[in-house]
């Protein structure tokens, strides 16, 4: 804590009592016991702040003056102050500045002044409150506090440019012209990012330096496109090419139009099926774009796929997709969806199976809708670990201008409105937003999150449905599903083409071949305020002399029974393995009841139940793998129960919940 104090004093006003001439008598008229003529006033102030309490005192002589908290307020004795030489009353003020407050500030603190006559003493309370805790902001708006009304707003940040330089007045009027993605012009990056978040513009970035070159719009190449009919077998592949030229270089989007209904299909210059079916019978073509704006549309091209043929039965056993039953004749089958998983201290699988680590401290963009940004699933990880990891903190989704947060505890925040699974185990939850609707599930372990991103029937009585799906453990690890077909994805889960090698495009589209860079180029910190993030560990690094053991110990639980059959449904184990002995090594957040090595297994045990989906398949696998935590000597879900909610927030009981409502 910084102490400021400052004493002033003034002489303006003489009390001096008249009481004869006898020296004795006078002597004991002089001395003014202290008045508080300005007291201390109650504050308000967020973690990290500053708090400053004033107070303002005067008597014969200059009372002492402190301030305390108030539990350890002790006045000095009346006696241990000096006697009055006069009455003139003298004023003095205090000033107690506290830098970097923490909750355990919070409380009533005193304003004692004392002289040789008497003592007087005024409170206030300190209030230590985030006001922005609670306030979700589309970005790219964030929360702003105003701890003299105690109101929050959402408004643009204080942006900085791509350099890292704030950008203040004198940057905002300093001619730097650049050239942004939507092929307009602008004074400079600073003014650019203010007018766009002004309009509502989230994705604007600089094209380049410089004004903006002339602008041809995009021009499609018949000669090199593909056009006209095709006709293809049950099973058979589909390759459509579609070669655009422009300024600046326009990108392609494929669109496939069936019975008046349109949607897109893909992305780049080559759309291609691996293996057709019925479903995918219907008119293409390409719409090439630039500037964010101007668009040409190719050909059209007639695509036909013949039924596939009758089989005999068969005794052969294969996986079912996921279907219910609403009624006789009316079929749900859940589309197929790409996983990414971040867990741990963190790691990361992206939608393709890329691996890597990332030890960042702020909030990232995991997963987003590239296309139209419907969608977008951010994390916000906080420091963990013995030697500078991070570990997941929340998710939170946006979704058509509704926003939930799943936090630690499994606790669900919806606009302030706080939700607790524990409280309803093994039942359905529903979150009815204004825009969209929300379903939550919690089996004691795992929180699984659902909103319906798309319904579409894909023949009489038979419908598909497209789903954002999270399964969050309530503590570091979250497994994220959207669509695969149909899905132009960004973020740090990669771009769900189906190729783990070109996963890591940044932010503003360029590809790059290290972790921090990427991620780096993810995250959400328009003030500036998170650090950059450092690089991971080796494991002789992370595990010194302890490495054999805790590879022995790690490789033990991967390879119990109950995850046998894990890696032939594509759940490789040797990322988990890694990432079992770093955590381990590492100690994460060292939750008793909770060992990392657990906590890595346990996301593995989660991933390997599935369901999922390959790319060559559209049926979904899962694995039994209950009772895994017996045979890997790990705690139950019961026993983990406890360990997990109070990683969170204090969560009311369903007595308590009932009471709220009521």
């Amino acid at each position: 804590k910084a102490v400021v104090s400052t004493q002033s004093g003034h002489y303006g006003r003489d009390n001096t009592r008249e009481s004869g001439t006898e020296l004795a008598t006078e002597e004991a008229a002089l001395g003014i016991e202290p008045t508080i003529n300005s007291p201390p006033v109650n504050i308000t102030v967020a973690p990290g702040g500053t708090a400053e309490f004033a107070c303002s005192a005067e008597g014969a002589p200059t009372p002492q003056t402190t301030m305390t908290k108030k539990d350890e307020t002790t006045p000095l004795p009346l006696s241990a102050f000096p006697a009055a030489t006069s009455n003139i009353i003298s004023e003095t003020t205090i000033i107690q500045k506290m830098d970097n407050i923490v909750k355990s500030n919070e409380g009533w603190y005193t304003c004692m002044a004392c002289n040789h006559y008497g003592c007087f003493q005024e409170d206030a309370y300190l209030r230590v409150l985030d006001l922005c805790a609670d306030v979700m902001c589309a970005p790219p708006l964030v929360c702003t506090a105003d701890y003299i009304t105690l109101e929050t707003s959402c408004g643009c940040p204080d942006f900085t440019t791509s350099s890292g330089d704030v950008c203040d007045f004198a940057r905002l009027t300093a001619a730097d012209f650049v050239c942004n993605n939507y092929c307009g012009q602008d004074f400079n990056e600073c003014q650019m990012k203010s007018k766009a978040c002004e309009a509502g513009i989230y994705d604007v970035e600089v094209a380049y330096k410089g004004y903006c070159e002339r602008t041809y719009e995009p021009e499609i190449d018949p000669q090199t496109s593909s056009s006209g009919d095709v006709e293809l077998e049950y099973g058979e592949g589909l390759q459509l090419e579609c070669y655009a030229d422009g300024t600046p270089q326009p990108e392609i989007t494929w669109y496939k139009e069936t019975n008046g209904v349109v949607e897109a299909v893909g992305y780049g210059e080559v759309l291609e099926y691996s293996r057709v079916i019925d479903e995918d019978s219907g008119a293409y073509y390409c719409e090439a774009v630039n500037c964010m704006s101007n668009k040409v549309r190719g050909a059209l091209i007639d695509v036909t796929v013949n039924p596939e043929p009758t089989l005999p039965p068969t005794d052969a056993t294969t996986s079912s997709p996921y279907i219910t039953h609403e009624a006789i004749g009316n079929l749900k089958i859940e589309a197929t969806h790409s996983t990414c998983q971040v867990f741990g201290d963190p790691h990361f699988l992206t939608y393709d199976s890329k691996a890597y680590d990332f030890m960042g401290s702020c909030d990232y963009v995991l997963a987003m809708d590239c296309e139209v940004a419907r969608w977008f699933i951010y994390g916000r990880t906080k420091p963990c670990g013995n030697h500078g990891g991070s570990c997941l903190e929340s998710v939170t989704v946006y979704f058509d201008s509704e926003i939930v947060e799943l936090q630690r505890g499994w606790l669900v925040n919806h606009y302030g409105k706080k939700i607790s699974p524990k409280n309803h185990k093994d039942k359905e939850m529903f979150i009815e937003g204004q825009y969209a609707n929300f379903t939550l599930y919690f089996d004691g372990a795992t929180l699984e999150f659902r909103t319906v991103l798309e319904e579409r029937e894909i023949s009489p009585g038979k419908t598909e449905i497209s789903q954002i799906i999270l399964k969050w453990d309530g503590y570091v690890s979250v497994i994220i599903q959207t669509p695969m077909e149909d899905s132009r994805t960004c973020g740090m889960c990669g771009n769900n083409d189906g190729d783990a090698n070109n996963d890591m495009i940044t932010r503003r589209r360029g590809e790059v071949t290290d972790a921090i860079e990427f991620g780096e180029s993810w995250k959400l910190d328009r003030r500036g305020r998170c650090e950059d993030a450092p690089a991971p560990l080796t494991l002789g690094e992370a595990c010194g002399e302890s490495l054999a053991n805790v590879t022995a110990e790690c490789e033990r639980i991967f390879n119990i029974a109950n995850f046998d059959n894990c890696p032939a449904a594509g759940h490789d184990k040797t990322e988990f393995i890694y990432a079992c002995i770093y955590d381990e090594c590492e100690g994460i957040m060292q939750q008793p009841g909770l060992p990392p090595k657990c906590v890595v297994a346990q996301a593995y045990a989660t991933r390997c139940t599935g369901p999922s989906w390959d790319r060559d398949d559209p049926s979904p696998k899962g694995n039994y793998v209950a009772g895994w935590e017996e045979e890997a000597g790990c705690p139950g879900s019961t026993e983990r129960f406890e360990d997990v909610l109070n990683t969170g927030c204090p969560q009311p009981t369903l007595e308590e919940e009932q009471n709220l409502v009521a």
